[in-house]
This record gives structure tokens, C-alpha cells and sequence, in this order.
């Protein structure tokens, strides 16, 4: 090859590299772009999950207690049948683990 092809060919390449080096910037700048957006969009779709969980267990929290409260006055009305109840439910248990297994 001469001198002028090597030349040419060296020009080419140079152009082929600066048009490469403008795309790739370009093609950073997009994707940063695109991943701000997504980033902003999953921050601020985390932040109303997270506000609805603590609203969600709040609601349950105070429906546990509004149930165990209504149990305890339940209980202190009607004591017996609670008492019986338990009962019960140990003889049954204690019958259904009792049980040999070799039958």
C-alpha cells in the first residue's frame, strides 16, 4: 500500500471513531435519561406502597384489639361456658394424640 492509502485509511478510521465516541455519548445520555424516569417512577410507587402498608396495619391492629377487647368483655360476662369450652377442646385433643397409632 502507499503512503496516501495508508493516509486514507487512517482518516477513515479517525472519522469512524469520533462518529462512534457521538454515539456512544448519545446513547449514554438516553439510557441515564430513561433510568432517571424509571428510578423517579419506582421511588414514588414505593412511597404509596409503603404509606398503604402502615395505613393497612394500623386498620388490622386496632381490629385486634376492638376483638380482643369484645372477647375479654365476653368472657368476664359468661365465664363458664368459656371454661367448659376449653375443656372440651384439651379432652378432644388429648384424645386425638392419646390414640395409638399401631391400631
Amino acid at each position: 500500500m502507499s503512503g496516501f492509502e495508508d493516509k486514507r485509511i487512517n482518516e477513515a478510521l479517525e472519522l469512524l471513531n469520533s462518529v462512534a465516541r457521538d454515539k456512544k455519548a448519545e446513547l449514554q445520555s438516553a439510557i441515564e435519561n430513561k433510568y432517571a424516569d424509571l428510578s423517579s417512577v419506582v421511588s414514588s410507587f414505593a412511597g404509596k406502597m409503603k404509606s398503604q402498608a402502615v395505613e393497612k396495619y394500623e386498620v388490622g391492629k386496632q381490629k385486634v384489639v376492638d376483638v380482643a377487647s369484645d372477647i375479654d368483655k365476653s368472657v368476664h360476662k359468661n365465664p363458664w361456658a368459656y371454661i367448659g369450652g376449653a375443656a372440651f377442646a384439651g379432652l378432644v385433643f388429648g384424645f386425638l394424640l392419646g390414640r395409638s397409632r399401631r391400631d
